[in-house]
């Protein structure tokens, strides 16, 4: 592939994710240039599958008879799958939203092999750069868009590992691809960037419960709700909080989430300093989400959820101290 179109290709990619979030694409500031552009092109690549399954508009896609036919098959698949459950849009924007899950499928797997040609949309052309330079897994990516596909249907899951095997899919299997372009000694640095992905996902639970709620979603696992004597339409109360129901189940909430945090926090143990300064900053900014939460004892109805504008200016302040400890760290050694 041509150079000149590869770095073309990861600065589209870098624009997307600066678009999209202005803090992570901070954090992925403190990583050296290579890193930092793979990091840009698989962040690139979960903004848009995020788009394709919670955007309003169809998704294009370029239908062939042969697409169509493996969307068909897929689609067999995960309703098989979601056996008790109905598509959450109309099978028509259901179908074209499977429809370009299931391109994006194909293509990761020509990236993974090196079958990108020049004229194919420059995410995947960064990303089969990304794969020719870092042990990443093909089934981590399929593992994302398994649970972009499960956000297709009507969601309501009912326990404890229903919620884990759905943070797993869609933040582990994050977490997962970009530990190997940080680099790492050690395999448990994998079980430990499982749990990170799993806490960070809990807490966008918690975060999103209003907006999900009316987007048809109950991520929140409704045999513990019921445990606590609780019933998804509760949550439309914004009184909720005050409920002594409602604070037994979201003190258990919060421990499930320290659970994984105390497993978290060891990733950064297992990466170089400059490394560890990306998901440290993602860590610190989701925890004060978290402590938020907390403070105002599960009260997430009143208002909405985001880091304060003080809470911005310390995470840029960090930021670029992290960034300046790490270079120091990295050339003394």
């Amino acid at each position: 592939m041509d150079q000149e179109l590869v770095e073309k290709s990861y600065a589209h990619c870098k624009q997307l994710c600066k678009n999209a979030s202005t803090t992570f694409f901070s954090s992925f500031s403190a990583l050296e240039y290579e890193k930092r552009c793979a990091v840009h092109a698989v962040y690139a690549l979960c903004r848009w599958v995020d788009d394709i399954v919670d955007g309003d508009a169809e998704p294009f896609v370029e239908a062939s008879q042969e697409l169509l036919q493996a969307t068909l098959e897929r689609d067999v698949i995960i309703k098989n799958i979601h056996i008790d459950k109905q598509p959450a849009n109309s099978e028509k924007k259901y179908i074209k939203k499977l429809m370009a899950l299931v391109s994006i499928r194909n293509d990761l797997q020509r990236a993974s092999e090196g079958k990108i040609k020049s004229d194919e949309p420059l995410v995947f052309v960064a990303l089969q750069d990304v794969f020719s330079r870092y042990p990443i897994r093909l089934h981590d990516f399929e593992t994302l868009i398994e649970g972009m596909e499960d956000d297709l249907f009507i969601v309501q899951y009912e326990t404890w590992d229903d919620l884990r095997a759905y943070c797993y899919k869609v933040a582990s299997a994050v977490g997962l691809i970009l530990i190997e372009i940080y680099g790492y000694e050690d395999r448990a640095a994998r079980l430990h960037a499982i749990d990170f992905g799993i806490q960070m996902q809990l807490i966008n639970v918690l975060r999103d419960v209003n907006e999900d709620y009316e987007n048809g979603r109950i991520y929140l696992p409704v045999e513990v709700l019921a445990s606590h004597n609780l019933k998804p339409s509760d949550l439309v109360n914004q009184n909720l909080a005050k409920n002594n129901s409602w604070k037994a189940f979201i003190s258990e909430y919060f421990e499930i989430v320290g659970t994984h945090q105390k497993s978290a926090m060891h990733l950064f143990d297992y990466l170089d300093p400059r490394s560890r300064v990306q998901p440290k900053i993602m860590s610190d900014a989701y925890s004060q989400i978290f402590y938020q939460i907390i403070r105002s004892s599960g009260d997430i109805f009143t208002s909405p959820l985001k880091l304060t504008f003080s809470s911005k200016i310390s995470l840029w302040i960090k930021i670029n101290y992290l960034k300046i400890k790490a270079k120091l760290a990295t050339s003394t050694n």
